[in-house]
């Protein structure tokens, strides 16, 4: 497979998938993502920089679900990466058990190809098939709705450690009515986290 490479003076009007192929990562590929969520986020505002990082913890902890980790492929070149993992709601009464997604990390020059919503909608579709109430993910809400995530907060679902980005915390139902009953705060597990317990 070829190293995915981007062009900056490319126009990504040239760019199309004669065949998109969305699949759950590899092994062997872990080197080639690392670089695409590397390329994906250098060019944003928002970004920590450590998008690459916070995959990998992942893949490292319990909460990695093989089959919810998912490349994109244009024409067989690896161009997009999304990962879904386990969380935990947590109220007074007990943990519920739930997802995240993110981060979903296209290459620049693949952007606006509608390649991530197809890596978000297959990964809803697998989602759906596991037996957890809700996917949560922090994101623009305008964009992230059209896959049928709502607000959290009016939910009574919130961010830990009263983060300023709970207008941005959006939920998905997995199943009707499986959020009736779940309410609490998130609890990100350890490998969200860096040294400094700051979310990567």
């Amino acid at each position: 497979m070829a190293k995915p490479t981007s062009d900056r003076h490319q126009s990504p009007f040239r760019i199309t998938c004669r065949e998109l192929v969305v699949r759950p990562e590899n092994k062997k590929e872990v080197p080639v993502i690392r670089e695409v969520v590397r390329e994906a986020f250098h060019p944003m505002p928002f970004s920590t920089g450590r998008e690459w990082k916070l995959v990998e913890e992942i893949r490292q902890s319990p909460g990695y679900l093989p089959s919810l980790s998912l490349v994109a492929l244009c024409d067989g070149m690896l161009v997009g990466h999304s990962i879904i993992s386990l969380i935990e709601i947590e109220d007074k009464k007990k943990p519920h058990n739930a997802l995240v997604l993110g981060p979903v990390s296209i290459l620049p020059d693949f952007q606006r190809r509608g390649i991530g919503q197809e890596l978000i909608r297959i990964g809803i579709v697998a989602a759906k098939r596991m037996p957890l109430p809700a996917m949560v993910v922090v994101g623009d809400p305008a964009y992230y709705s059209r896959f049928g995530f709502e607000p959290a907060v009016p939910r009574n679902i919130h961010m830990p450690f009263g983060f300023d980005e709970e207008d941005y915390l959006q939920v998905l139902e997995l199943k009707k009515g499986a959020l009736k009953g779940v309410q609490g705060v998130i609890k990100f597990p350890p490998s969200f986290f860096d040294e400094k317990g700051d979310l990567l």
